[in-house]
């Protein structure tokens, strides 16, 4: 069976990253937990480079990913 890596967040908190990343970009709630799930790998593999960020899914993921993903679409979308 496949692994939901969303599993990994309290309920609260990934709602409230959900929430926080459908208005940042814009998307619904089920486009925003599937970009959610996506950046497990990146965000795994910039902790194991010397601890750039804390963990996934930690409160420094979840204030920053919104903001990341708002200045992707920005930048992308001039």
């Amino acid at each position: 069976m496949h692994r939901d890596p969303l599993d990994d967040i309290p309920a609260r908190a990934r709602t409230e990253l959900a929430a926080a990343v459908a208005a940042a970009i814009d998307v619904d709630t089920a486009t925003a937990e599937d970009i959610i799930r996506s950046t497990e790998p990146f965000w795994d593999a910039m902790e194991r480079a010397g601890g750039l960020v804390d963990s996934w899914g930690g409160s420094e993921f979840r204030y920053v990913l919104p903001r990341v993903l708002s200045y992707i679409q920005a930048t992308a979308n001039p």
